[in-house]
């Protein structure tokens, strides 16, 4: 099968014979649903295909004309490359044919054809005049000098001239990327029995095999690529630019609805708040507000949400600004989709826009010069803002990852990556990349967790390193939090032993008297040597609170100059390599001993030399043999 697909969408005004032409064109009737048999309206998106004589193949949508099913019709918009303006020969443009062709050009749909349908119906004189008319009402449009095809569906008149401009069209529509990671809006899910769950939807970027995981957003829910059908045919695989109906496993039918996203797994994350530029409609029934609640539209996606204006207080018809907008609910997308703007109540479309940064870290304030440079600067876009946005959603990227997000080869991103490092906005760390601002964001963060936790633990010095990750508000997996401590910038802050972190300089607040308790503490352990005091034994000698002898121990654990060796029994450390140098000496070379020869050896009590050679055991200096211990070294 022919891997080059086109999606072709109709638009018109509610019974302009937008389902017969899709008939005429491909022999499939679209209207599947019994109330659109019955109305005789397409209510909801229909379906089919057909090929173009030089094998390309070509999916028609076909979306409804009624105003009320508006949302509908923009559930699969989105997904269309060329359009057909269906326009009745009788009747001319009406309001439905212009609010679909704002929605199209909002959604920057670039090649259309215009068809005057039901010319069987009208006279010669009739139909040059409507053509006029049609050039005049859409002189300005992107359909301004579209070719226009006259045609009577039901007696087949014009159907081949159509097919033949169609063909040639689309030849001029750009493909899609298929090397883009996988992005597809479903549009339609129900269930097929023996198979299970089924979704349908153009495939935006990327494509899909047979056998894929992928993720299903904004739940998040996974799901294996069970069987592939592409415009009706199975296949092993769908590409950017296909229409295709997915069987997914792992799903139920009650998971999913119209609007969620099927997606390459780790790469998408769904949004409630947006950063964008908006459009104002010039002939828009109302100005936009500020807090102004609209319908939101994106792809599938339809949500509630309200607009924050950030660099005006309004805009009138024909404006455009810098919005940021708060939805009610999850949605899925990348910068630079296109999106529509209705009115909440009535349903009207006011506009439109494009994505600047799908997820803003946080709220604007209007009228701030540094929020609107920096979107205007995001806006610009370019090679370093697509990196800086990808390593801002994905920390520690790779070059394979990033080409990917980018569209782009690995080579040409290195490319792109080589200035930004060497002028400082990117920084390299094992396995990939970060943005310098983010990772300099994020150790302050970290140093601000170390720094709490020394505030409420005055005498530590280090904090468990997996402690610091869970408090951090980033998702950071633990393989890149130990990458990210390992750059030579967090060296330059941190110091990282084994499993813990403190701030590189940092010493506790000691005062007078726990320099002194300090001192006795190591005194009396030294002077005890392998008969350790107990923690009762230096309170009675120090006078001073198990709390505060609690902390001190801690903070001399930690410098090595106690070790805990079990049961809270504490040796100086010094005493204990003493211990493992008298093994080596007397009992490396004689082989196995007992307890009994330990303790004399170093002179204790039968209950510390058994603590001390199973701290020993553990350690792997020393193994038990029986009733006998052997050095394992």
């Amino acid at each position: 099968m022919n891997d080059q697909f086109l999606i072709l969408g109709t638009a018109g005004h509610i019974d302009h014979g937008k389902t017969t032409l899709v008939r005429a064109l491909t022999g499939i009737e679209t209207d599947v649903h019994k109330e659109e048999k019955e109305r005789g309206i397409t209510i909801d998106i229909g379906f089919a295909p057909f090929t173009l004589p030089d094998g390309r193949r070509v999916g028609v949508i076909d979306v409804p004309g009624h105003e009320r099913f508006v949302r509908n019709m923009l559930a699969g918009a989105g997904g269309i490359d060329l359009i057909m303006l269906v326009i009745d020969a009788n009747e001319g443009i009406m309001p439905q044919t212009l609010e679909h062709l704002h929605i199209l050009e909002m959604l920057h749909v670039q090649k259309g054809i215009i068809v005057l349908t039901k010319i069987d119906t009208v006279d010669p004189e009739w139909l040059e005049m409507v053509q006029e008319e049609v050039r005049e009402g859409l002189a300005g449009t992107f359909l301004a000098e579209a070719p226009i095809v006259p045609v009577s569906a039901a007696k087949g008149i014009g159907i081949e001239e159509l097919r033949a401009e169609i063909g040639r069209m689309s030849a001029e529509v750009s493909p899609r990327e298929v090397t883009a990671p996988l992005r597809l809006p479903v549009d339609r899910v129900f269930s097929v029995a023996g198979f299970g769950t089924v979704v349908t939807g153009t495939v935006y970027a990327g494509q899909v095999q047979v056998g894929d995981t992928v993720e299903v957003l904004p739940q998040g829910l996974a799901a294996r690529v069970r069987h592939i059908q592409v415009h009706g045919e199975s296949a092993d695989r769908a590409l950017a630019g296909q229409r295709a109906a997915l069987n997914l496993h792992g799903v139920e039918r009650s998971d999913l609805d119209r609007g969620m996203v099927i997606a390459q797994t780790g790469l998408y994350r769904a949004t409630d708040r947006l950063d964008v530029r908006m459009h104002v409609l010039d002939d828009a029934p109302r100005t936009l507000t500020n807090r102004m609640r609209v319908r939101f539209y994106i792809g599938a996606s339809e949500a509630m949400g309200r607009v924050t204006i950030l660099d005006r207080d309004e805009l009138l018809p024909g404006e455009d600004g810098l919005v940021q907008l708060h939805l009610e609910s999850m949605i899925v997308c990348a910068p630079g989709d296109r999106f529509i703007i209705r009115t909440f109540s009535p349903m009207l479309t006011i506009g439109g826009g494009t994505i600047i940064d799908p997820h803003p870290v946080r709220e604007h304030r209007r009228r701030r010069d540094y929020v609107l440079e920096e979107l205007q600067q995001r806006e610009k876009g370019g090679p370093e803002q697509l990196v800086l946005q990808a390593l801002q959603d994905d920390p520690g990227a790779g070059l394979r990852v990033l080409a990917d997000v980018v569209n782009a080869t690995e080579d040409v991103v290195e490319g792109w990556l080589a200035p930004m490092l060497e002028g400082g906005q990117v920084t390299q760390v094992p396995g990939g990349y970060v943005g310098t601002d983010w990772l300099d964001k994020l150790f302050d963060e970290i140093e601000e967790k170390i720094r709490g936790h020394f505030a409420k633990e005055k005498y530590h010095i280090t904090v468990p390193k997996a402690q610091v990750l869970s408090q951090l508000g980033k998702k950071i997996k633990p393989k890149l939090f130990d990458a990210l401590l390992g750059a030579e910038a967090a060296k330059e802050r941190f110091v990282l032993q084994r499993d813990k972190l403190s701030i590189r300089g940092y010493e506790v607040p000691f005062t007078l008297r726990d320099k002194e308790l300090i001192g006795k503490i190591e005194a009396l352990f030294a002077e005890s040597g392998f008969h350790p005091p107990s923690l009762d034994d230096v309170m009675k000698e120090t006078k001073a609170f198990e709390k505060t002898l609690q902390g001190l121990y801690h903070y001399l654990r930690e410098t090595g100059v106690l070790v805990d060796i079990g049961d809270g029994v504490h040796f100086q450390a010094a005493t204990l390599l003493h211990a493992q140098a008298a093994i080596r000496e007397k009992f490396a070379e004689s082989g196995a001993f007992g307890v009994a020869d330990f303790r004399d050896w170093v002179g204790t009590s039968r209950k510390f030399a058994v603590a001390i050679l199973e701290y020993f055991d553990a350690l792997k200096f020393t193994k038990r043999v029986e009733d006998k211990r052997v050095v394992v070294e």
